[in-house]
C-alpha cells in the first residue's frame, strides 16, 4: 500500500540503466532496429528515448561483457496493431544476424494482446506488443492485486 506521504518527495522518475560493450553497434539496432532516439552526451554512454519523461541510459562495460539477462527483465515498445508485432517478429528473424540479436522467441496471443521478445546483444530483453496506454490505465483504475 502506498503510503499518503512518501518518504522522498521526487518529480518524476528520472532514467534506469542497462549495460552494453559496442555503442555503435548498440546505437545502430536501437535507431534502427528499435526506432529508439538516441543522444551520446558523453563517451561512456548514451540516452535511449521514445516519448514521455523517461530515458534508459545505456552505460558501456570497458572489459567484458554485459551481465545476461531474464525474460523477467525486459522493456516493452508498444505498436499500434497486432499485424505490426507480426512485421516486427518477421524483420528480428531475418535480420537478426545483422542486429545481434541473440534470441528471438514466439508469438503469443493473449487475449487481444499480441506480442514476442528477442534479446539484444547486450543479452538485454525486449518485448514489442499491441499493448496500448488505455491498458494501463485500466490497470490502475482497477487498483492493487488483493490477496
Amino acid at each position: 500500500m502506498t503510503p499518503a506521504v512518501s518518504l522522498i518527495q521526487n518529480e518524476t522518475l528520472s532514467h534506469g540503466t542497462v549495460e552494453c560493450t559496442d555503442m555503435v553497434a548498440t546505437r545502430r539496432f536501437l535507431t534502427e532496429f528499435l526506432g529508439l532516439d538516441i543522444h551520446r552526451p558523453v563517451k561512456e554512454a548514451q540516452y535511449m528515448h521514445k516519448g514521455g519523461p523517461w530515458t534508459v541510459v545505456c552505460v558501456r562495460v570497458d572489459g567484458g561483457e554485459a551481465k545476461d539477462q531474464t525474460q523477467d527483465n525486459l522493456f516493452k515498445l508498444a505498436v499500434a496493431t497486432a499485424a505490426e508485432v507480426d512485421s516486427a517478429h518477421e524483420a528480428a528473424l531475418r535480420l537478426k544476424d545483422q542486429y545481434g540479436i541473440r534470441r528471438v522467441e514466439d508469438v503469443t496471443q493473449t487475449g487481444g494482446l499480441r506480442a514476442f521478445r528477442l534479446q539484444d546483444l547486450n543479452m538485454t530483453w525486449w518485448e514489442i506488443t499491441n499493448v496500448s496506454q488505455a491498458h494501463y490505465d485500466a490497470l490502475f483504475e482497477r487498483g492493487d492485486f488483493k490477496v
